[in-house]
């Protein structure tokens, strides 16, 4: 029996076609991240992490180990010139979606219990002109909360690079 993976584009597209995407709204300190629930492989909490390799930016926390492979994990504030948290109690395991092979997952640290959403379209309010950080794609107002949507292909190059 073949099974199809739909890419993280042809979600998006499919959802945007039928009005609703199923999401989640993820707490890191200071604002929450829209992702799509596809993205989000699993949050787990961080028993034991293994430090990032020495001169590793700050935002690059260490390793966890999650169903036998190492998965790095970051910091999105420290990614967006922001204080690193300290608390780092629970950790959202993102599929990676740009190099596949050479990151297959990578982790969030989350602030706080991701929420599910099953978000309209219609329901984002586009705040243009607010700013965004080189790993934001865009914020925006969904049923009354500010929200970033996060820009995943550039969080990944900065981890790879």
């Amino acid at each position: 029996m073949a099974t199809t993976q739909l890419t993280l584009n042809q979600t998006t597209l499919l959802g945007a076609t039928t009005g609703t995407i199923a999401c989640l709204l993820v707490p890191v300190t200071g604002r929450q991240l829209l992702l799509p629930n596809i993205t989000v492989a699993e949050v787990v909490p961080v028993t034991e992490m293994t430090p990032a390799p020495a001169g590793s930016p700050a935002w690059h926390l260490g390793f966890i180990t999650w169903r036998d492979m190492p998965v790095p994990v970051v910091a999105f504030e420290g990614l967006n010139g922001q204080a690193v948290p300290r608390e780092h109690e629970q950790v959202a395991i993102v599929s990676g979606i740009s190099a596949q092979r050479e990151l297959p997952y990578y982790g969030i640290v989350v602030q706080g219990v991701p929420r599910l959403a099953k978000v309209k379209i219609a329901q984002l309010e586009d705040l243009e002109g607010a700013p965004t950080s080189e790993v934001e794609f865009l914020q925006v107002r969904y049923a009354g909360e500010l929200a970033v949507i996060p820009d995943l292909d550039a969080l990944e190059a900065h981890l790879l690079g």
